[in-house]
């Protein structure tokens, strides 16, 4: 089999989300479709690629409906004046949706199928907001009133906060934790923003006359104690609040995939091989414990142990997604999230997935370290996770 290389990664500041106050979100006056064209064609002006040899680009999406949807995935296609022999195309595995993409885009390169894939994701949560109230989704009812499927409980199922307090519940992870873990996302990416990291993976996005250059869900002045303040968000008893979750947000991400005669034809330094992905399945009332089984095949397949990944990037849908990752794999917090996640950076549910592959591969570069996995939790009930290795 051919081997598939991750050799350009760039994203979109991610904006802060605003459906039920639309002139609030930055990005309001703008599709992510577009955005994600955008993010195409400057990958084509800096890696000088012949665009003819494209052999696809798979657009993630967890909500396709509305704005969001992508005519097969020909929308960026179209947008970005590809050729018309590019082939398209758009899945959705909700939240790991563009890290899904990712994985098939690595597929086709180790089947010989493509040299080259572009593989990226998108979401407008203001335009195409998240939850079941949202005018273009329409939940199967026989799933929640049919005693049939009472096992699955999707009145909990259908709700990611109810999913996130059963978790911390059964697991035993407290309120102190979360909002402490909560907080120091914030500080991280912050200092990441100081350090001058996140420049080289940003496309600066301008609206209106005004150029956003930084995710702008950060929160740099935002104490312990603010966040401890935090009522509920999901049940009056509960302990998941705005503060322990990560935000509503709209952005986009890229990612270009190419095997390994490509990469030595164009002389490019690729910034990881993809060196092996999977997905499992769990008990949807607790979809944040997704990413332990599906890291778990990861590791169980290339013979690897917890301790010999340098670098995780565990999406923060919830702090206690990350948390329970931690204490199911021993790790250790420094080696985790580095940069912060989705609590800070925000979580534009079908650009994530790109934008922690991508992240985690220029962090294994910038640390030199060798091994590193991305992995998210999908609501419905399943995980799904990447290995990724320094060239």
């Amino acid at each position: 089999m051919e081997d598939a290389y991750i050799v350009y990664f760039k994203r979109v500041p991610f904006s802060r989300a605003r459906p039920n106050d639309p002139e609030k979100d930055a990005y309001n006056d703008l599709r992510m479709d577009k955005l994600l064209s955008e993010l195409i064609n400057l990958s084509l002006e800096e890696t000088k690629i012949n665009p003819e040899e494209i052999g696809d680009v798979i657009t993630g999406c967890a909500f396709q409906a509305g704005e969001n949807w992508t005519y097969g995935g020909r929308h960026p296609v179209l947008l970005s004046n590809l050729p018309y022999t590019v082939p398209a195309m758009s899945m959705d595995r909700a939240c790991s949706s563009s890290l899904n993409a990712a994985g098939i885009g690595a597929m086709e390169v180790m089947l010989g199928k493509s040299d080259i894939v572009l593989a990226g994701g998108m979401e407008h949560m203001t335009h195409v907001p998240l939850g079941i109230n949202n005018p273009y989704i329409k939940p199967n009812m026989e799933l929640m009133v049919n005693p049939k499927y009472a096992k699955y409980n999707m009145n909990v199922s259908y709700n990611m906060g109810l999913t996130a307090e059963k978790l911390a519940s059964i697991k035993h992870i407290d309120r102190d934790e979360m909002d402490e873990y909560s907080y120091n996302s914030h500080l991280r990416a912050e200092k990441a923003y100081k350090d001058g990291f996140f420049k080289d993976e940003i496309m600066p996005v301008e609206v209106n006359g005004q150029v956003y250059e930084k995710d702008l869900g950060i929160r740099p002045d935002a104490s312990l104690e603010q966040i401890k303040s935090l009522r509920p968000a999901f049940k009056e008893d509960g302990i998941i609040t705005a503060g322990n979750s990560s935000t509503l947000n709209d952005g986009a991400s890229l990612l270009m995939i190419m095997s390994g005669k490509k990469v030595k034809e164009y002389g490019f330094k690729p910034l990881a091989r993809i060196v092996d992905f999977a997905s499992a399945g769990v008990d949807p009332t607790i979809m944040g414990e997704g990413p332990v089984p599906a890291t778990e095949k990861v590791l169980k397949r290339n013979k690897l142990k917890p301790d010999d990944i340098d670098y995780w990037e565990i999406n923060e849908a919830f702090a206690v997604v990350v948390l329970n990752a931690v204490k199911a794999f021993n790790l250790d917090l420094a080696r985790v999230n580095i940069h912060g996640g989705g609590i800070s950076i925000g979580h534009p549910l079908g650009a994530t997935g790109a934008r922690i592959a991508g992240t985690l591969a220029r962090t294994l570069n910038d640390k030199k370290k060798d091994l590193g996995i991305a992995t998210l939790c999908v609501g419905g009930g399943q995980g799904y996770s990447m290995l990724l290795e320094r060239v």
